[in-house]
């Protein structure tokens, strides 16, 4: 299994456990129900969310690490993320 994907940002879900992000792959397997989630415990989770933020706005693709295999039964938790200009 992979522990990246990459892709657009096609939706930032906040709620009460952080961030869950949807992305429209280009490469990658699908988590279940197609999000990865940005926990508010991350260490640097302002920095991150801000990153896919801008991702998301400047319509560019992100690269999202996690800290497990991606499977198409669970939602996989962000590890780190990386935008390209």
């Amino acid at each position: 299994m992979s522990k990246v994907v990459r892709g657009t940002v096609k939706r930032l879900y906040a709620n009460k456990v952080g961030v869950d992000i949807r992305l429209s792959l280009t490469q990658g397997p699908m988590p279940e129900d197609d999000y990865f989630q940005l926990r508010h415990s991350h260490p640097n989770y302002r920095a991150l969310y801000a990153l896919a933020l801008a991702a998301a706005i400047n319509r560019l693709t992100l690269r999202i690490n996690t800290n497990e295999d991606i499977e198409s039964t669970k939602r996989p938790t962000v590890d780190y993320l990386v935008q390209d200009w």
